[in-house]
């Protein structure tokens, strides 16, 4: 993983909010943090990993940015990378393809920060939910400070998770869809407690990707035991036939077998969109090795 470049003036360490100013060397060594104090003026951010802040729901929220290499451009594809429940930003960044793929496509990648190490779906009990943390206007804030730090596409946008952060994503996906292009959940449906009052605001395009072996959150739903207590979730089909009705898709399932990778796609969906399930055959509770490469190429170039 590249060196993060800190660009943030309050750090939530504990619960503790700290306030740190530092100069920001032209070429930093590596392994180098610079930082920014909140307020100060914005530019487009040069390439390679750089810590952001935000003020949020009286919190200081966090994230890491991923420029690709080359000079900064405008309009690029942003991708929205949400990490499991305990995990934290920073190996999420460490146990998947983003960047590397990012550095290939030229992508903007932001890996988004839980309180507590969790979000809040609207679902389960995690620490996030237990404090009423407002993940869903967290994103939405991200997205507008992320607009003059990298000039990326509007209409350009997936998010993606793992885990509890697949839950969320589910139900960003309900609740943001106006801002939100494609969403990839990884191993983790649509809560049961959401789905009845899912009603997304536009059309979505829809990649669920989910192993029949996964120990943690069951590929037939049910109730599983997360972070903080029960939380209960259609199955990963019912959760890709959840969406089709909410895209108003004309056409499926139609379920294409291969080699450990089965395809479940819906098609004529309203404005345009798709939805697909892709089950893992025998394939556990992890992101995969290239979540990086599945996301970029769903979104499209």
């Amino acid at each position: 993983m590249a060196p993060v470049k800190k660009r943030v003036g309050l750090a939530l360490v504990a619960g503790v909010v700290a306030l740190t100013l530092a100069a920001v060397p032209v070429l930093p060594p590596a392994g180098a943090v610079t930082t920014r104090a909140l307020g100060a003026s914005l530019a487009l951010l040069s390439p390679g990993d750089h810590r952001e802040s935000l003020q949020w729901g009286g919190l200081t929220r966090t994230y890491i940015v991923h420029v690709p290499p080359g000079r900064a451009l405008m309009n690029r594809p942003l991708i929205l990378v949400y990490h499991g429940a305990t995990d934290t930003d920073t190996i999420t960044i460490a146990t998947t393809d983003f960047e590397q793929v990012a550095d290939r496509t030229g992508d903007v990648v932001a890996f988004l920060q839980g309180y507590s190490n969790t979000w809040d779906e609207l679902a389960g009990h995690t620490p996030a939910a237990q404090h009423h943390i407002d993940d869903i206007g967290y994103t939405a804030a991200v997205l507008a400070a992320l607009s003059p730090l990298v000039g990326y596409n509007t209409s350009r946008v997936a998010v993606t998770g793992l885990s509890n952060g697949a839950l969320m994503v589910e139900t960003l996906g309900c609740h943001l869809a106006s801002k939100i292009r494609l969403i990839v959940p990884v191993e983790g449906e649509l809560a049961s407690a959401v789905s009845p009052s899912c009603a997304p605001s536009r059309p979505i395009n829809v990649l669920e990707i989910h192993g029949t072996a996964d120990p943690s959150i069951p590929y037939n739903g049910g109730v599983f035991i997360g972070v903080g207590g029960a939380v209960s979730v259609l199955s990963a089909r019912a959760t890709v036939a959840r969406w089709a009705h909410l895209d108003r898709c004309a056409t499926g399932p139609v379920t294409t077998p291969g080699r450990g990778i089965t395809l479940t796609r819906f098609t004529r969906c309203h404005s345009g969109v798709s939805v697909t399930l892709r089950t893992i055959v025998g394939g556990v509770h992890v992101w995969g090795s290239n979540i990086g490469e599945l996301v970029t190429v769903a979104l499209g170039h």
